[in-house]
């Protein structure tokens, strides 16, 4: 989930549980105007006002760090993929190589007949 997805997710937790932006802010002890820059992504959450907010509004956060869990999973997956394809051309190139080498040493041999 990225950071706008995320506020977008807030605010929609917010207005679901028929919070306003003024009692959001009053319950988390912090002024209008700071909650509103934290949910227009002017002022980023740090871990504890995010558990803060998710408190207010019901928010799992491992739903939050699930998705980047699983892009980081899929990127080692990927990289290994890729690993596996650039080994195997690199042997075949190497195969290639040799057969070259074979015929040109053919080629050589009946050369000299």
């Amino acid at each position: 989930m990225t950071s706008n997805d995320l506020l977008k997710f807030i605010k929609r937790q917010r207005k679901a549980k028929g919070l306003s932006q003024a009692e959001m802010a009053k319950r988390m002890n912090i002024v209008l105007k700071t909650y509103q820059n934290i949910e227009s992504g002017i002022t980023r959450i740090d871990i504890d006002r995010l558990k803060q907010i998710a408190s207010l509004i019901d928010l799992n956060l491992s739903y939050v760090f699930r998705d980047e869990q699983g892009t980081a999973e899929k990127s080692n997956e990927e990289k290994a993929l890729y690993h596996k394809i650039i080994t195997d051309k690199e042997l075949y190139i190497a195969k290639l190589e040799e057969d070259i080498r074979f015929y040109q040493e053919i080629l050589r041999e009946n050369r000299s007949f």
